[in-house]
């Protein structure tokens, strides 16, 4: 099976959604490990985890190691979130739609997108 978590959110209560991403990675971990292909699609305000997930110091450092290269950030939401320089080289960028990622790009490639 090939599965795509978009995630658009961050911030909860004017915090960081931990739960949120703890889950997803959880999830995807899980299916990465019983022979699945999982992306991490990040766009909008969610561009900021890919930021905090590289800190070495976020306590779900070693959830995030193990999916790293199967993080993908939208280029232009990166820019505009100030987060581009930060996360360049270190996760892959996309920018097919517009400077955006094309979901239609990952449907065609036989992926269920679950929305987070």
């Amino acid at each position: 099976m090939k599965v795509a978590f978009l995630i658009f959110s961050y911030l909860h209560k004017n915090q960081p959604n931990i739960p949120v991403m703890f889950h997803t990675l959880l999830f995807a971990n899980e299916m990465k490990e019983k022979g699945d292909e999982v992306k991490l699609l990040l766009e909008g305000e969610a561009v900021l985890w890919a930021r905090d997930l590289l800190d070495e110091n976020h306590p779900l450092k070693s959830h995030f190691e193990k999916l790293k290269d199967d993080f993908v950030v939208c280029e232009a939401c990166a820019s505009m979130f100030n987060v581009k320089d930060e996360i360049e080289g270190k996760l892959k960028m996309e920018n097919d739609l517009f400077g955006h990622i094309s979901l239609k790009k990952y449907l065609d490639e036989g992926y269920k997108i679950i929305e987070l």
